[in-house]
């Protein structure tokens, strides 16, 4: 399925295109499920065009087989099981083929199949950073995420609950809100009828949360900072400009944190860390402490539905594209 020109969920159409060939750091994956995420839609409408050629192949979780490697490619057979994020630069794994750098991929979860696989790279690579190396949680700290019930909202609920965390999530739907007390949060506010900030301050006893992680932007994000504690961290992975966040960051002593997940990929740097996060993440999988929620699946021919489902903001946990029956 490829994105013909940048626009609506119409403008994806099946098309016949050359077979990729993996560079020498690449592996050629055969896919056989791939994520949706809302940088699919995004890119779809145009972010990141510069320099991007039409048509091109969306996607940017993929879980499949080994089938080509680059003469430089290290720690994989043909043949192997193995997910990824594919860069969001390079044709993606909304097809039969695509080819990811070797650094940034893993060994599948044992434990999981394909399809509940390509769910997890990319929420999972961005809770993980936004968490453990931006605001290197602690045991014991009260950290707000919202849009709990979402992609990384969720794989963020069961990360900070396994660091120890005291975790109070945010959601609006029953389905999410059930999801979230299922993850193991330990308050859940309904933001659309209740004041998160209010809540915030009432379950912390007027301190605030240390961490907080925005998924959602906008007003979210600006009444976020007045959720933060002394000396607190903000996280966003889709923040936006504000008045207020240098005035309300310095009266805390606060910082804000940007996460880019794509970064690596696009940039050329820190290309390892990416498959080293995922291989942790695969033995976390296999021992039973984190497990991906798919919500709905879709056949590749479907994939502008999935789209228009996402750009809904109705969807709890993840939607996943099965390529291969």
């Amino acid at each position: 399925m490829v994105v013909t020109q940048f626009g609506p969920s119409e403008v994806l159409q099946p098309q016949e295109m050359p077979r990729p060939r993996p560079g020498p750091e690449d592996l050629l994956i055969e896919v056989h499920a791939a994520g949706v995420n809302p940088v699919d839609f995004k890119i779809r409408r145009g972010a990141f065009r510069e320099g991007r050629a039409l048509p091109f192949i969306p996607g940017y979780d993929v879980s499949g087989l080994v089938r080509e490697m680059g003469s430089a490619a290290r720690g994989f057979e043909i043949g192997d099981p193995v997910y990824a994020l594919p860069s969001i630069i390079r044709n993606g794994a909304d097809a039969e083929y695509v080819c990811v750098d070797a650094r940034t991929a893993a060994h599948k979860p044992a434990s999981l199949d394909h399809i509940q696989s390509a769910a997890l790279p990319l929420v999972t690579l961005t809770a993980w950073e936004a968490l453990l190396l931006r605001a290197q949680i602690q045991k014991g700290e009260a950290i707000l995420i919202h849009a709990g019930g979402g992609g990384v909202g969720h794989i963020a609920i069961q990360l900070a609950k396994l660091h120890g965390c005291r975790v109070l999530a945010t959601a609006s739907r029953d389905e999410s809100i059930k999801l979230c007390h299922r993850l193991g949060a330990d308050v859940v506010i309904h933001y659309s009828e209740e004041d998160f900030v209010q809540r915030v301050e009432k379950e912390t006893g007027g301190s605030g949360c240390p961490t907080v992680l925005d998924g959602v932007g906008g007003e979210t994000f600006e009444r976020s900072l007045d959720c933060l504690a002394v000396n607190g961290r903000l996280i966003t992975i889709v923040g936006t400009p504000s008045a207020n966040i240098t005035r309300k960051l310095f009266r805390k002593n606060a910082t804000l944190h940007f996460e880019f997940v794509g970064a690596p990929t696009v940039y050329g740097v820190d290309l390892e860390r990416q498959g080293e996060i995922l291989r942790s993440v695969s033995k976390l999988v296999d021992e039973g402490k984190l497990k991906p929620h798919v919500s709905r699946v879709f056949a590749l021919d479907e994939l502008a539905e999935a789209h228009r489902l996402m750009e809904s903001g109705h969807v709890t946990g993840k939607i996943v594209v099965q390529v291969k029956p």
